[in-house]
């Protein structure tokens, strides 16, 4: 739940920080490079942690 919270924030400034940019393209690739990226990145670290831990639970429960 404490990466959820963190994660809305992080979005929050990412966004409050590309809408201050002088031009669009420069809003855009603030928006991606630090906006996108990371939170992809977090998304798929915490997708591995899950799968596997439930793959750990899988092979504990055929032993």
């Amino acid at each position: 739940m404490t990466l959820i919270i963190v994660l809305i924030g992080w979005l929050y400034v990412v966004l409050m920080l590309a809408v201050a940019q002088r031009s669009v393209p420069a809003g855009l690739a603030i928006g991606f490079f630090l906006g996108v990226l990371p939170t992809w990145f977090v998304a798929w670290v915490v997708r591995n942690r899950l799968r596997r831990r439930v793959a750990g639970r899988k092979d504990a429960g055929k032993a």
